[in-house]
C-alpha cells in the first residue's frame, strides 16, 4: 500500500485476486476472439459525457464469453464476499463488457455506483488478459482508501496499487474510488495492449 491510513476515519479498501482464473485454452480462445473483433470495438464514454476522463475501447457483444465469466464468478462469489468481510447479497445481474487499454490510454479517479443508473452495483470485477511475453507497460489499477464526509464516501490519499496480473480477477466495493494509470504500449498494435473483461455484480433490490 502507498501512503498509509493515519486517521480513524479511513476506510481501507479491500480487494481479492484470483490467479490463474481461466485455463490456458479458455484464455487462447478469448485472445483470438479478440483479434477477430478489433474493428467492432467502440471508443469509451464516461455516464456524464466528461472529456479528457477516460480514453479506452470497448466491446459489449462477448458470446459464450460472457456466460463463461459470470459462471466462474457466481462459484467463487462466496469466497470473495468472505474476504471482503460483507454481508452476503442476492444477486441481480452479472455486467460483462470487454475493454482495450492501447498507448496512452487511461481512466481518472471514478467510483462504480455514483449514480441511479449505478446504484445497485454492489461489486466490481476485472478480469485481465494480455499475450505473453507482455508488450505493454503500466495500467496498474490504483485503488483508494475512503473517508466518510457529511454521509457520502471521499477519497483517502492512502491507496494500493494492483499490477494487472495476466489471467487474474480482482474484485472490490463498486463504490470504492480508482483510476487506472496511463499505458505504454510501443508498438501501438491493437494485440499488444491490456485487456480486460470487466463488470459489476448487482444486487437484487428484493433482498429482505
Amino acid at each position: 500500500m502507498n501512503g498509509s491510513p493515519n486517521s480513524l476515519n479511513i476506510i481501507p479498501s479491500r480487494y481479492v485476486q484470483i490467479d490463474h482464473f481461466l485455463s490456458q485454452l479458455e484464455q487462447a480462445a478469448l485472445l483470438n476472439y479478440v483479434i477477430t473483433q478489433e474493428s467492432y470495438f467502440e471508443l469509451t464514454m464516461t455516464s456524464g459525457g466528461e472529456l479528457d476522463y477516460r480514453r479506452s475501447k470497448v466491446l459489449y457483444s462477448l458470446p459464450y464469453f460472457d456466460t463463461l465469466i459470470s459462471d466462474r464468478i457466481r462459484a467463487v462469489l462466496p469466497d470473495v464476499i468472505r474476504h471482503l468481510r460483507i454481508e452476503p447479497f442476492l444477486v441481480d445481474q452479472i455486467e460483462v463488457q470487454l475493454t482495450a487499454h492501447g498507448d496512452g490510454d487511461y481512466y481518472k479517479l471514478h467510483n462504480d455506483n455514483g449514480s441511479s443508473e449505478t446504484a445497485t452495483r454492489e461489486l466490481t470485477y476485472v478480469y485481465y488478459f494480455h499475450y505473453e511475453p507482455k508488450a505493454f507497460e503500466g495500467g496498474d489499477l490504483l485503488l483508494y482508501d475512503s473517508r466518510i464526509e457529511e454521509g457520502f464516501y471521499v477519497q483517502a490519499e492512502s491507496f494500493q496499487r494492483i499490477e494487472p496480473r495476466n489471467n487474474s480477477v480482482i474484485f472490490f466495493l463498486s463504490r470504492c474510488l480508482h483510476a487506472v494509470q496511463s499505458v505504454q504500449c510501443p508498438s501501438r498494435v491493437f494485440v499488444d495492449g491490456r485487456f480486460t473483461i470487466n463488470g459489476w455484480i448487482r444486487r437484487s433490490e428484493e433482498w429482505a
